[in-house]
């Protein structure tokens, strides 16, 4: 067993069950009468014997009345502090805060495991099992038995120009309907259309104000859902209708750095609002350690109980909204000091990961954790992704999100002429000949971090089509056609899990820095809704086990032209009695080829299942094949003795042909 992943293929049954689950910190309610939470305990991580904390609310006048009647109780070395309240004095949707004392200063904070917020910025106590609450009627996505196709999205991004049955799209309502819409509009349907099986959310929980995509990332309430967006049900309905399509839900979490400071939340100053404000017993903040150069604070680690704290907002996720996977934020700072996280190691960076890792899989097996990690020298890559047993080192993550691949498409094949490109580093790559010794990745060309940021000597800055372009319509040929090679390689030749913006598509001009909405509306022009039916194409290909990442295994590469620039990749799977095989040829350059010879390991014949070059996907309509292509004897390949003749291979040709 290569990969920490493999083992959930035969060993998928949870250990725990997430339904018994409940957190150390936050409100925990212990008992109900009539199905109402009768007796609600709050707990707080305080670490401060010198600190007195009260909890206010309607219930005592926010503490003007009885005030010392709801005075939380230390535990005996003043780690945790608690209060259990009955159902007079709170109820679900009832607001409260802590008044904290120290000395002659006092202040009101909210809860640090707040579940929901009110517009006033109150935590508010939120009854998931409340009989007026969404109860979610659909299961956990099994993720292991299929390819994982993904596509990446804000969530107000997703539906701004998404248009429901009354033409109305996202930006004629209220923010605070957005889950609702996402969930009432159709969008979802859209995306199940279009072949995609799995969504991936920027980050939702409770980030600071602003509406820029990049805010989300500055997420200061860990446990509580983005308030502006809806509330707790609206959210839970919201995933219940994906997990109905059969599509996964995967959010980015931010967990290793916290903001502190310059920031607005819940229309007031960062001085009022916040957890950087919990002081321990040595004066410092509880969950914070060291300032980042972007000007947040490190999650302190080296703290067991904040470690506790943050995976119980992970496992939070799962029993309350049944998130199927995690993209965790920033691996590379988690476990290694230094401004990008390229430094020594962290004492505890790493043990953390382990404990957020293994107790996720002890809940769903099935769980998608997905690290975003860019430093693969030497073995650091294999330790994303190797089961835990292997090493005290491994991390048995699914796979890590920055891969090999998406740094030589940005570096070399986006922009470089076909004489200047390989074939061969893909061969390589595949083969875990270079970098961190690791092939477990989400393959992608061009995500929303590459179509936002401009980095140097890299084709980004902004979505894939306006970075290839240049804003000159000649290179209009040379972008759509790299977009489809670059697909059909992460989709066909790497391990069966991909994410894509379907901006790229789209043929999106501008950046996700500035604009990170998809335009559906594009799909009224020939050339953009034929990309786009390009890529639904592709997924549903990958459907077939043959593409699933259980199957990689079988993958080989028949051919690697680089006179020619063309690759061969077969792909080849037995699941359930049935057998599937295909080869998958792709034409890296512009350069057009006449009866192209293709060496085939079998002696039966092919169908064409994609021929890239149809006016259908954006093609020059020049390539068109028989129904069925012949095998036949050759002698002009030292190793394969059979061949297919393709009579004409288009320029960025990709062609996937099935055998029968």
């Amino acid at each position: 067993m290569q990969y920490q992943w493999e083992k959930f293929i035969t060993d998928n049954k949870p250990v725990k069950k997430i339904d018994e689950w409940d957190s150390s910190f936050g409100p925990v309610i212990l008992e109900r009468k009539k199905g109402l939470a009768s007796k609600i305990k709050f707990n707080l991580l305080i670490d401060n014997p010198k600190s007195k904390v009260f909890i206010v609310g309607d219930f005592n006048s926010w503490g003007k009345d009885s005030l010392f009647e709801y005075e939380l109780i230390h535990d005996e070395y003043s780690v945790f502090a608690t209060i259990e309240l009955s159902e007079k004095e709170i109820k679900h949707k009832g607001a409260y805060k802590f008044l904290i004392k120290n000395g002659r200063s006092e202040k009101m904070l909210q809860d640090p495991a707040g579940h929901y917020f009110d517009e006033k910025g109150n935590t508010v106590f939120w009854d998931f099992e409340d009989s007026s609450c969404y109860k979610q009627k659909h299961k956990l996505i099994d993720t292991v038995n299929r390819s994982t196709r993904i596509i990446q999205t804000d969530l107000p991004g997703l539906i701004v120009h998404w248009a429901d049955k009354e033409g109305k799209c996202a930006k004629d309502i209220s923010q605070h309907d957005y889950y609702k819409f996402i969930t009432e509009s159709g969008v979802l349907n859209h995306i199940k259309k279009l072949g995609f099986n799995t969504i991936q959310f920027l980050p939702f929980a409770q980030s600071i104000d602003g509406d820029n995509w990049k805010f989300r990332y500055l997420v200061p309430f860990q446990f509580a859902v983005q308030r502006i967006w809806g509330n707790p049900d609206d959210f839970a309905r919201m995933i219940d209708e994906c997990h109905k399509l059969g599509i996964a839900v995967i959010g980015d979490f931010v967990i290793g750095h916290l903001p502190h400071k310059d920031y607005k939340l819940f229309g007031g100053s960062f001085k009022d609002n916040g957890i950087w404000q919990w002081k321990n017993r040595h004066g410092t903040n509880i969950y914070m350690k060291e300032e980042t150069s972007w000007g947040t604070t490190r999650t302190d680690f080296d703290n067991q109980y904040v470690r506790a704290f943050i995976v119980s907002s992970c496992l939070h996720f799962l029993k309350r909204y049944k998130i199927d996977g995690y993209r965790i934020d920033n691996v590379d700072g988690i476990i290694r000091y230094g401004a990008n996280g390229d430094g020594d190691e962290r004492p505890k960076g790493r043990v953390f990961l382990r404990e957020l890792n293994k107790t996720i899989y002890e809940y769903n097996p099935f769980a998608l954790i997905h690290f975003e990690s860019h430093y693969f020298y030497k073995d650091n890559a294999k330790m994303l992704v190797i089961p835990f047993e292997d090493d005290n080192r491994a991390l048995g993550a699914t796979c890590y999100n920055s891969s090999r691949m998406t740094y030589y498409f940005h570096v070399d094949y986006m922009i470089k002429d076909a004489k200047k490109v390989t074939p061969w580093k893909f061969r390589d790559i595949a083969s875990e000949k270079e970098w961190g010794q690791s092939n477990s990745t989400i393959a992608d060309f061009h995500n929303h971090d590459a179509a936002a940021g401009l980095i140097i000597n890299r084709c980004t800055g902004s979505y894939a089509y306006d970075a290839m372009t240049c804003k000159q319509p000649h290179n209009h040929f040379h972008a759509v056609g790299k977009i489809k090679v670059m697909e059909a390689i992460i989709s066909f030749g790497a391990e069966g899990r991909t994410l894509d913006l379907i901006q790229s598509f789209l043929l999106q001009t501008g950046t996700f820095e500035h604009d990170s909405s998809i335009q559906w509306q594009l799909t009224f022009n020939e050339a953009n809704n034929n990309m786009v039916e390009y890529k639904k194409q592709v997924n549903k290909l990958m459907e077939d086990p043959a593409f699933w990442p259980m199957f990689t295994k079988n993958r080989s590469f028949l051919n690697v032209d680089d006179t020619n620039k063309i690759m061969v990749i077969e792909r080849s799977a037995e699941f359930e009695g049935k057998k599937s095989k295909y080869v998958i040829v792709v034409n890296l350059s512009s350069w057009l080829q006449h009866n192209y010879k293709v060496g085939v390991k079998s002696k039966k014949d092919y169908e064409v299942v994609l021929n890239a070059d149809k006016f259908a996907y954006c093609g020059t309509g020049m390539a068109s094949y028989p129904e069925i292509l012949k095998n036949n004897p050759s002698k002009n390949f030292e190793v394969l003795d059979r061949e297919l003749v393709l009579p004409m291979l288009a320029p960025y040709g990709v062609l996937v042909l099935r055998e029968v």
